[in-house]
């Protein structure tokens, strides 16, 4: 590569690098900063106070609760995201007939949804007098297992993974389908020829085939659901009842603009960041020899 072709390549990314730099690394070493500082976001005095924050996060059993909240979405909408994601597009891939074309588009719709409209949809649904979950209950003779669904502390987690696994099968099941539209026929054949039935044939060569896709597909899903789950929540439950829904993005926005304590939300946004973190580092690891380097 020539020098003038290097200098062209660079003017061309530095529009790019400027708005990344101001956009992104700025906000998070300014986040980082403030997190070892007491501000209140409106005064120009910041008061320097070392780990004080991150002492008084480590003994507040709300982030810890908040925390656990996290994960358990994280866990439960993972698992099931991918596992009706993966059924469908093979389902869909492995169909011919012609109004697969169709569920495509039908699955993918919640995903293009605003949030907030998603969060009002399921609030009516979960309503416990009119919803259709409970109307439902009702008319299949199952009234004992009706609930205040965004209302009772044991079971509203629960009902909040439903509708967060709703947005996002869609989207994934049309990167999988993608994914393995790509995997050669002749794979299949050859694997057929062995004797593999259906199952063998999706463990694999499937599997097999797509891994890298599953692989940075979570990676993605790891860091949007963090997103998705704050708006859903925060609109559907704002953390209660009893902080029974908290979150570590909805704690971090209640102290920051409720009681205009930056310092204190910023510490809990650097704890997110690294619990996302490692998160993220775990699966690149723990996924980086798979199916389809062996």
């Amino acid at each position: 590569m020539t020098g003038k072709k290097k200098s062209l390549i660079i003017l061309y990314l530095i529009p790019t690098l400027i708005i990344y730099g101001v956009f992104c690394v700025y906000p998070c070493l300014k986040s980082l900063f403030l997190s070892l500082c007491s501000w209140s976001g409106f005064s120009d005095e910041i008061t320097f106070v070392g780990l004080e924050n991150f002492r008084r996060l480590v003994k507040d059993p709300i982030v810890w609760k908040a925390l656990g909240n996290n994960l358990f979405i994280l866990v439960f909408c993972t698992l099931f995201t991918f596992t009706l994601a993966l059924a469908f597009a093979v389902m869909v891939t492995k169909s011919r007939r012609r109004y697969h074309k169709g569920l495509r588009i039908i699955y993918f719709i919640p995903y293009v949804m605003s949030i907030a409209v998603v969060a009002v949809l399921w609030t009516f649904i979960y309503n416990p007098s009119f919803g259709l979950v409970n109307g439902f209950l009702e008319k299949v003779g199952l009234s004992a297992l009706q609930h205040v669904w965004l209302g009772e502390s044991d079971v509203i987690m629960g009902a909040l993974v439903v509708p967060l696994v709703w947005i996002n099968v869609g989207f994934y099941m049309v990167m999988f389908i993608a994914a393995i539209l790509n995997i050669s026929e002749d794979c299949y054949e050859a694997a057929a020829i062995d004797g593999a039935n259906k199952r063998q044939q999706f463990w694999h060569v499937t599997i097999p085939g797509i891994w890298q896709e599953i692989r940075t597909s979570l990676v993605f899903f790891c860091v949007t659901a963090f997103n998705y789950s704050f708006e859903l929540v925060y609109v559907m439950t704002k953390g209660g009842p009893n902080r029974a829904s908290e979150l570590l993005t909805t704690y971090l926005y209640e102290h920051a603009f409720t009681y205009s304590d930056y310092g204190y939300a910023s510490a809990i946004g650097v704890l997110l960041f690294a619990v996302l973190f490692l998160i993220i580092f775990i699966i690149m690891k723990g996924m980086k020899a798979g199916y389809r380097d062996e």
